[in-house]
């Protein structure tokens, strides 16, 4: 899984409160708290546009360095604006790179499926997978070649290739993707 590394820094928690906050964010910057392992819960700030360009681009490790620190984390939950298009906050859960974690991979698809052209339509039935492994080894997405697959034909759990040190959490028969014939006349 890559990491995404970013400056930060402390957040003074004295101050705490919607008006500290929103000045916090109007000057650009974020709240993330840190928290898990045996340390101390973290409040600290980072640059917001960094942060959402993280987002984009779907990272979920993090890397945050402060005041001579570093601390690791995989997102855990990120809250939104009420009209849900802007991050307000973020939660970081610390985790040791030695240590196995569950968490998501995204399924991504390359190509179009031979029973697409032919009419039919490709349904997502996962668009994560559950995975469990080591975070060296974990990767952010596998990506799916579907061109081959014809109507009425399905990818299924046993037939995607994990990287190594990494467990599949769906039982074999479970199908991931599946193309479906043509409907109606």
């Amino acid at each position: 899984m890559d990491k995404f590394v970013m400056e930060g820094s402390s957040r003074d928690t004295t101050s705490s409160g919607s008006s500290s906050t929103r000045r916090l964010r109007d000057e650009g910057h974020m709240p993330v708290n840190v928290y898990g392992g045996d340390k101390p819960n973290l409040n600290l700030t980072v640059n917001a546009s960094e942060f959402f360009k993280a987002l984009e681009n779907h990272h979920r490790f993090f890397e945050i360095k402060f005041e001579g620190q570093v601390e690791s984390g995989i997102l855990k939950e990120v809250q939104y604006d009420i009209y849900g298009d802007k991050a307000i906050h973020a939660d970081l859960a610390r985790v040791s790179l030695d240590a196995e974690i569950t968490t998501t991979m995204r399924i991504l698809t390359s190509g179009i499926a031979k029973g697409v052209t032919g009419g039919g339509v490709m349904d997502m039935a996962y668009r994560h997978v559950p995975v469990r492994g080591k975070i060296g080894n974990l990767c952010d997405s596998l990506t799916i070649n579907v061109e081959s697959m014809g109507t009425n034909e399905s990818v299924r759990a046993r037939d995607l290739v994990m990287p190594e040190g990494v467990e599949l959490l769906l039982s074999e028969g479970t199908p991931v993707i599946i193309c479906h014939g043509r409907r109606g006349g």
